[in-house]
C-alpha cells in the first residue's frame, strides 16, 4: 500500500492534524469550531427558501392572454377526450390563477370533475368577463 494514493491521503491528514495541533497551541480552537458551525449554518440557510417573500406571480398580462387563448379552446368542440382533459386541466389552472389575482374566491382547485365543477367555471368565467379578464360570449 505505498501507491500514489496511499501517500496523498497520508499527507491530507497529516495537513489536517497539524492544523488542529496549531489551532489548540494558539487557542484558536473554538474560533475555529465557531467559523465552521457558522459556514454550516449559512449553507443550509441559503438551501431553504425564505417563507416571508410572497410567490412570484406571472404578470396579468400573461395571464389574460392564455385566459383567452385556452377559453377559446375550451370553448371551440370536437376534441378527443384526452386533449380536453388536458385543455380542461389547463384552462381550470388558469381561471384559477386569474381569480386569485382579481381576488375572487372560487373552488377551482378543489372541486373533482364533474358538474359542480362545470358550475363553478361557469360561475367564475362569469365573474371574470364582469372584471374585464375574459371577453363576453360569442364575441369577434
Amino acid at each position: 500500500m505505498t501507491g500514489p494514493l496511499a501517500t496523498i491521503a497520508v499527507l491530507l491528514l497529516a495537513a489536517v492534524v497539524l492544523r488542529v495541533a496549531l489551532a489548540v497551541l494558539v487557542g484558536e480552537l473554538d474560533e475555529w469550531r465557531t467559523y465552521r458551525a457558522l459556514a454550516r449554518l449559512a449553507r443550509r440557510l441559503r438551501r431553504t427558501p425564505v417563507a416571508d417573500e410572497p410567490a412570484a406571480r406571472r404578470p396579468i398580462e400573461e395571464v389574460g392572454a392564455d385566459l383567452r387563448r385556452l377559453n377559446a379552446s375550451f370553448h371551440r368542440g370536437d376534441m378527443r377526450f384526452a386533449k380536453y382533459e388536458g385543455c380542461r386541466q389547463a384552462y381550470d389552472g388558469v381561471l384559477a390563477e386569474a381569480a386569485d389575482m382579481a381576488g375572487l374566491a372560487h373552488l377551482m382547485e378543489v372541486l373533482p370533475p364533474g358538474p359542480e365543477l362545470d358550475r363553478e367555471r361557469q360561475r367564475v368565467e362569469m365573474l371574470l368577463q364582469h372584471h374585464g379578464l375574459l371577453p363576453p360570449p360569442y364575441a369577434a
